[in-house]
């Protein structure tokens, strides 16, 4: 007997002598078979009234909508929805009129159901209540129940409760432990005595849940889902933002169908493998998210889409499940649990951006774009070395490395690699150690550190817009790494992660706009930070000075004392190298007061004097620190 027939069968019996409790794990689509194939089956003989108790913390709340429920459907029955509609707006709305007399909005505010008494029939259809999201009510689950039994019991309802069992089963566990915790008082062995009289009026006094069900629950039916009905219909209702994407989705419904049918996940279970999470909830986000990802492999010419949906999938699942996750490790661990679950989930078919975004909610655009790149790379390499220079050690077959590995060696000592290339070197040396494997050569890394001096220089040179790297390991990771290892990843996360990159980059941009832009310069460097006010900057800064027209000479100088004044406080200031760049920019300006007045020009010689005497009082007063210190 299917699910539904079980249902039928209970709803066409004469008289409820309990409820009946519809029992799956969450998201497995208990809903979703309620309000179609259930209510589609009865709908000639029954009105179907499903009351969500998904945040209810009070008794008179889910009295309240039980009514509301009943009366919406009796309005829709009787094609006067939209009347109802308006009388409960106009009743909100009345409430809230401070100025309306108080028997005006008594009048307002009178429950319908005073004057149409709600019943378990209606018309000639019997009445089926059906209790959602029981484990997710605020209410003690006892309590909850002995309020349904009111309904079920004494007002001869048809009741159906819908619940994750286990979850109740813990919720009161959790529960108990926490009152275990903050009681001080004696514990009694005294058993608790079912009151009926209490119970049908609501008040279970703390009654556990396997007692109190034994009661109030005439059947269990636990729901074994129709996965291959189930995920063909999400595909098809779902709302897709083109055509080209649901034809998409259409065609790997057998692929996802694999992710949930009972079957199949039986024949590839180990013995110690938890049972896949079944959400079909899960299912319908994951579907939805990855149309941002398609989008981006589709114009890429990706021509395995299909893979990374598959992988995207399983960690979505495994993530709402509460199983890929983030740790001290990264996702290393997380990761192979999703694979267990799933044996086609490929860690090398999902970005790292990507799951970032699932456990984080941040979306890195440039860094997905980079991953992709970097895919691009690995795909282009043919030889031996340019393969080992892209991919992890454990994903190249031991030929390759033996026959490669000397010539990559090379290409690494020479600063040939990228940044994110000599982490990936350094992982690689790690990973193979843990492994038990022997590079062919030995690793010298005196040489790899001059490598990556070479690569940063390059970089100095070049400095390009964006992140300089893209790799990182963690310092709850450093342990697995050996002394040689961990000294050419600090090498290069100091570089990329901390100041001195931002300080060579803001060094550099005041070079450059203060040659091109004189005193107006100072809207793109006043609020960067520097570390030196070294002898070249001086002189750039001299020569946009004396350049500059008389109007904005008074301006500059100012602005150069503020903007040097503040920095000097800073901490990472090169204080000794900074005041020698203050002298030779003085010495210029003496230079040019002497050259003024042989030109007879004393107003541009009034603005230079008045800048030498700024940087004497800028001098002076860092002198006087640097002398403290």
């Amino acid at each position: 007997m299917s699910t539904v027939d079980e249902l039928l069968y209970y709803c066409r019996e004469i008289e409820p002598i309990g409820a009946l409790l519809l029992t799956g794990e969450w998201g497995c689509g208990k809903t979703h078979l309620i309000e179609n194939d259930f209510r589609e089956a009865i709908s000639a003989e029954a009105v179907v009234l499903r009351i969500s108790l998904f945040g209810f913390s009070s008794p008179d709340e889910i009295h309240a909508a039980i009514k509301n429920a009943w009366l919406s459907e009796y309005a829709k029955a009787k094609g006067m929805e939209h009347i109802a509609q308006k009388i409960g707006a106009g009743r909100e709305i009345a409430s809230k009129l401070d100025f309306l007399p108080e028997w005006i909005k008594g009048i307002a505010s009178t429950d319908a159901s005073i004057f149409l008494p709600i019943g378990n029939k209606m018309d000639d259809k019997k009445v089926i209540l059906v209790f959602d999201d029981l484990e997710r009510c605020m209410m003690n689950t006892a309590d909850v129940l002995g309020i349904i039994n009111e309904y079920c019991e004494n007002q001869k309802y048809h009741t159906i409760i819908v619940a994750n069992q286990e979850k109740i089963k813990m919720k009161e566990e959790s529960i108990k432990i926490v009152a275990d915790i903050q009681s001080n008082s004696e514990q009694t062995n005294q058993k608790i005595l079912l009151d009926i009289q209490g119970l049908n009026k609501g008040k279970t006094n703390g009654i556990p849940y396997t007692e109190i069900k034994e009661k109030i629950i005439q059947r269990t039916a636990h729901y074994v889902p129709n996965y291959e009905a189930i995920v063909h219909a999400v595909i098809q209702k779902m709302q897709y933002t083109n055509q080209q994407y649901k034809t998409f989705v259409e065609s790997c419904e057998d692929m996802l169908l694999d992710l949930f049918a009972p079957d199949r996940e039986i024949l590839m279970r180990e013995e110690d493998t938890p049972s896949r999470p079944h959400n079909i909830r899960s299912l319908k986000c994951a579907i939805n998210d990855f149309y941002r990802i398609y989008c981006i492999l589709d114009a890429n010419d990706f021509s395995d889409i299909s893979t990374w949906f598959y992988s995207f999938v399983s960690y979505i699942i495994a993530y709402k499940a509460d199983i890929a996750k983030k740790d001290i490790y990264g996702t290393i661990f997380t990761d192979n649990e999703v694979k267990k679950l799933y044996p086609g989930f490929q860690n090398n078919y999902i970005f790292n951006s990507v799951k970032m975004w699932i456990l984080q909610g941040t979306w890195n655009n440039k860094e997905l774009l980079h991953e992709i790149e970097m895919i691009k790379e690995r795909k282009r390499a043919r030889t031996p070395s340019e393969i080992i220079k892209c991919y992890r050690i454990m994903d190249v077959d031991e030929d390759v490395v033996n026959s490669g590995f000397s010539e990559f060696l090379k290409l690494a000592y020479a600063g040939m690699l990228t940044l994110d290339e000599y982490v990936l070197l350094i992982e690689n040396s790690c990973w193979a150690r843990r492994s038990e494997y022997e590079y062919p050569e030995s690793i010298e890394w005196s040489k790899i550190r001059s490598g990556i001096s070479i690569q940063i220089e390059k970089i100095k040179a070049e400095l390009p817009e964006g992140q300089i790297l893209h790799s990182y390991i963690s310092d709850e990771q450093k342990t697995y790494f050996n002394i040689a290892e961990w000294e050419a990843y600090t090498l290069i996360s100091n570089f990329a992660f901390g100041d001195e990159f931002m300080f060579y980059k803001n060094r550099c941009l005041y070079i450059s706009k203060m040659s091109k832009y004189r005193s107006s310069a100072f809207q793109f460097i006043q609020n960067k930070r520097y570390d030196v006010f070294d002898n070249e900057m001086a002189n750039v800064t001299a020569t946009a000075f004396i350049q500059e027209n008389n109007s904005d000479k008074r301006y500059f100088s100012r602005t150069f004392k503020q903007l040097w004044m503040v920095n000097m406080q800073s901490k990472d200031m090169k204080k000794h190298d900074s005041l020698e760049g203050f002298r030779q920019l003085k010495e210029i300006l003496t230079q040019q007061i002497k050259k003024l007045d042989k030109e007879n020009k004393p107003i541009s010689k009034t603005h230079t004097i008045a800048f030498v005497e700024s940087l004497n009082e800028m001098i002076e007063e860092n002198s006087r620190v640097n002398v403290e210190l």
